[in-house]
């Protein structure tokens, strides 16, 4: 419950409220998320919302795991995942949780975290689709826990949000397969 809760804090929405004046779900592609920040206010601000999405994730799962070990940590990073998403205060539409699954994942584990977040910005670059540079980050993320086999509740967590990122990102798949993806300008 507490990182559902944590969840409907929505930094994209507040920005687009305080800065531009208005509602960022009606504006580019209606996510309160990040990558419509970027589009409809800039870099500056789109950097500051996926920032303070990620510290989101991590709090999360760091209470959680305070408040009741590996089992609190799960619940409480699946929770704030969903509450991105599907947020009750925005009357459950969120962003993708590509951001607050990278604090999550920066809190487990750092360096291959990096290394895919590295992955994520080669992918954008050589392709200018943050959608697909998403996918391919929690995807590859949720084989690294695998593969390395990782503590259940770990993988659990990585699993469910890779399928979360899946599920939101449903319509940017049927555009990357149809060629017809939104780039994002470098």
């Amino acid at each position: 419950m507490l990182g559902y809760a944590l969840g409907n804090f929505s930094p994209a929405y507040l920005i687009a409220r305080k800065v531009g004046r208005f509602d960022i779900r009606e504006k580019g592609s209606g996510n309160a998320g990040a990558t419509n920040v970027i589009r409809t206010l800039g870099w500056r601000y789109g950097l500051l919302v996926f920032l303070l999405d990620a510290l989101k994730g991590a709090t999360a799962a760091g209470a959680g795991y305070w408040l009741g070990g590996e089992t609190g940590l799960a619940a409480a990073a699946i929770g704030v995942v969903l509450g991105h998403d599907f947020p009750v205060v925005l009357n459950f539409r969120g962003g993708k949780g590509i951001a607050a699954t990278t604090g999550i994942l920066l809190s487990l584990l750092p360096l291959p975290t990096l290394a895919g977040i590295l992955v994520f910005v080669l992918v954008v670059l050589g392709t200018r689709m943050v959608s697909l540079g998403s996918l391919v980050f929690v995807f590859g993320m949720a084989v690294y826990v695998i593969v390395t086999q990782q503590p259940l509740m770990w993988v659990v967590v990585v699993v469910v949000a890779a399928l979360f990122a899946l599920l939101r990102h449903h319509e940017n798949i049927r555009r990357i397969l149809a060629g017809v993806e939104n780039r994002i300008s470098l």
